[in-house]
Formats: structure tokens, sequence, C-alpha cells
């Protein structure tokens, strides 16, 4: 695959055992136990907290919109959390995710991106610099929940760059479904690591998908696109009848899989987000266990 060329989140069980013991409010311990149990069974799987926060002026703008995991499954908690910990560019796991938290790291952000507009523009002139973070629960089923984050920044110079990616989590532990791009750095060749998403990834028949994608897409966006011969000028791909897999993992929805490409990663800036679904019962071929098992049911 090709190279992007940038970066871009317990209940305790009681039990009795020998005599029932009597509660305060006049119900046994062994009803008690019943109720617990229950309200395990019952509770969400995710729950979040919205935490908006925004600084801006004419030096610099800092938005953050997060969707941030409070409670719930502790794996699929954790496993967001370093999702969008990964999206907003903190280290820190011991990062709270509280309102308090993220004004920190808006603060910081702020101060970057004001210093630097303010050592490229004079005081009177130029465009804010900006950072305008996103992370939010797209869909929810039974079996998984897919996170998408977004994040648009401008740093001067004719415009500025737009980052989209999409996650899949498996709900029942947190797994993350997709892949990891590598990258070597002698060759700039890359690979794809722990993939539990898509099998058979060097098939004719899934590239044949994915190049039907690709012209979707901009049959959609109005590109024209007549021949193989356009196409070949205008992606920056070495075949395309071998359209490389996005370097961020595709994410599941209701209907399908979904593709996405960073800006500059198949295409000029001017194609936008490249992005295309590809229906359940066409790539069904490819998917793995992992991802069947997650499919929902009409």
């Amino acid at each position: 695959m090709k190279k992007t060329f940038f970066y871009i989140m317990m209940a305790a069980t009681l039990c009795a055992c020998g005599h029932r013991a009597s509660t305060s409010d006049g119900v046994d311990a062994d009803s008690a136990s019943i109720s617990a149990d229950k309200a395990d069974v019952e509770k969400p799987a995710l729950v979040v907290d919205t935490i908006q926060i925004e600084r801006s002026d004419s030096m610099a703008e800092v938005s953050f919109d997060i969707q941030w995991p409070v409670d719930g499954n502790e794996g699929l908690v954790k496993s967001i959390r370093q999702f969008i910990r990964e999206a907003c560019n903190i280290d820190d796991e011991k990062f709270s995710g509280t309102k308090t938290a993220f004004k920190d790291i808006v603060d910081i952000t702020y101060n970057g991106l004001a210093e630097g507009r303010n050592d490229t523009y004079d005081e009177e002139g130029g465009i804010a610099f900006s950072s305008v973070i996103t992370a939010e629960k797209s869909v929810e089923t039974p079996k998984f929940v897919t996170y998408q984050m977004t994040h648009s920044t401008y740093t001067g110079g004719a415009h500025g760059l737009f980052v989209f990616v999409g996650q899949t989590f498996r709900k029942s532990d947190g797994l993350k479904i997709g892949y990891r791009t590598e990258y070597e750095k002698d060759t700039f060749e890359s690979k794809m690591v722990d993939n539990n998403l898509l099998k058979d990834v060097n098939s004719a028949k899934l590239y044949t998908l994915m190049k039907i994608g690709v012209l979707r897409y901009f049959k959609e966006n109005n590109i024209e696109m007549n021949s193989d011969e356009e196409l070949a000028d205008y992606l920056q791909v070495e075949d395309i009848n071998r359209i490389p897999l996005p370097a961020n993992p595709p994410y599941l929805t209701i209907t399908g899989v979904m593709f996405c490409y960073t800006q500059y990663e198949i295409a000029p800036y001017a194609a936008g987000i490249i992005s295309f679904e590809i229906p359940y019962d066409q790539i069904l071929p490819f998917l793995t266990d992992e991802a069947k098992a997650l499919i929902p049911e009409k």
C-alpha cells in the first residue's frame, strides 16, 4: 500500500449463603442479589459525556467537541478512551477526560498556535491559526460501536488540512476491528498489521470493489472520470486496478464497511476526502470471522 502523506478514544454481585438476612427496607438478601444481577445485565455497555470547549480570538481558534466514555464495559471504555487520546495527541494514559483536563489541552494547543501565527504574520493581518477536533459515537448496535474523529487544522498556507478517522469497537470487550499500517523507513513501503477486519486483501475481486467505490465517490461529487486513462492521470497510485487500501482502517456501519482515505493519500487535494461504503452482501467474502460476527441482523 502507498504511504499516506500525514498522520492525521463494575458493579459487585451480592450473594447470600446460609440463612436469609433481612435488609434495612425489609427486602431479604436473596432478593437483593437478584436485583443487583439484573441491574448488571441491563447496565449500558457505553455511557458518554459530551465535553465542548472552545478558545478563540484573532490569533488562534481551538475547539474540542468530545464524547468521552464515563461508564460501561471496562474494555470498551478503555479502548475508546485510548482512541480519543490518540486523536487529540494526548500521550498520558492517566488523562482523566474531565472538562478541566480537556481545558488544559485546549490552552496548550492555543498557545502553540498563537505563537506560530504571531511568528508568521504581522499583528494586523493574516488568518487565525486553528485546530478543531471532534470525536463522537456515530453507530451503536447490540454488538459494536463505531466512533468517528475529525481534526481540522490551519497553520498558514493556501489551505488547511482535514483528517477523518473511523474506528469500530467490539462491544463485549472493546476489541478494535480493523488494522494498523506500519511504514518501512528505508523503502517507504507500508504493511498491514493486526488485521482482524479483511482477508484475501490481494484479491482481484476486492480491488474491483475498491475501484467501483472510488468511481462512485467521484460521480457523487461531480468529478468526471470517463475512462481508465482519465482515472490513471488523476489518481496518485501505481495501478488503478490495484488501488491500495486506506492507511486508516475501514469501519463498520449499519449497512456495510466504510473506506475513507486521507487528503493526498491517493488523489490531489481537490478530490477531497475520498470515501465510499461497500455493502455487507458484496464484501462478506472478504470479512474475517470477527467482523462477520458483528454484522447487524436484517
